[in-house]
């Protein structure tokens, strides 16, 4: 009886205080170095996973969701506050049947390392954003974005490449 009480204080003060949910599921992998924030919601169902490299962080009141695809997030990624980062869609292209009861479909989505993601963005499955690419606040990304873009917008689009040093 004691030791269930000591896991439910111990899962309270980590959740609460935001040092490291407690993760079971095993297709959800949080890199020690990464922060997450507690109000950030990360799901995966049975059929999906998620990767999240070393050093990323992940700010307050996101969402982040799969049921049957992969989600990989890079090393050094920042994600804005409030972003969705999404791959399941419904299909309703039958009306004689309910949306909710129709099949859905996934796309995986990558984001690779250091990427800059602003606040309120939200990512639907099948993109890909490349690395050290900034995505302006509140911008829905459905495309995929090359490596070294600044991109905004909905839809989000490429307006200009970063500058690269040598």
């Amino acid at each position: 009886m004691l030791k269930n009480h000591i896991w439910k204080i111990k899962y309270f003060i980590v959740n609460t205080l935001g040092i490291r949910q407690l993760n079971t599921n095993p297709n959800i992998i949080i890199a020690k170095s990464a922060q997450v924030m507690p109000t950030t919601n990360i799901n995966c169902g049975h059929l999906g996973a998620i990767e999240i490299g070393e050093d990323t962080f992940i700010n307050e009141m996101c969402l982040i969701f799969t049921c049957m695809s992969t989600i990989k997030i890079g090393k050094g990624v920042l994600i804005g506050p409030g972003t969705i980062i999404h791959t399941h869609n419904h299909n309703f292209q039958r009306t004689d049947l309910p949306i909710q009861k129709q099949d859905g479909k996934g796309k995986s989505i990558i984001i690779e390392d250091d990427v800059w993601i602003g606040a309120h963005c939200t990512i639907l499955g099948g993109v890909r954003i490349g690395a050290h690419s900034v995505i302006g606040a509140h911008s829905l990304v459905n495309k995929s974005i090359p490596p070294y873009s600044v991109a905004y917008g909905v839809p989000c689009k490429v307006k200009r490449t970063r500058d690269l040093i040598n």
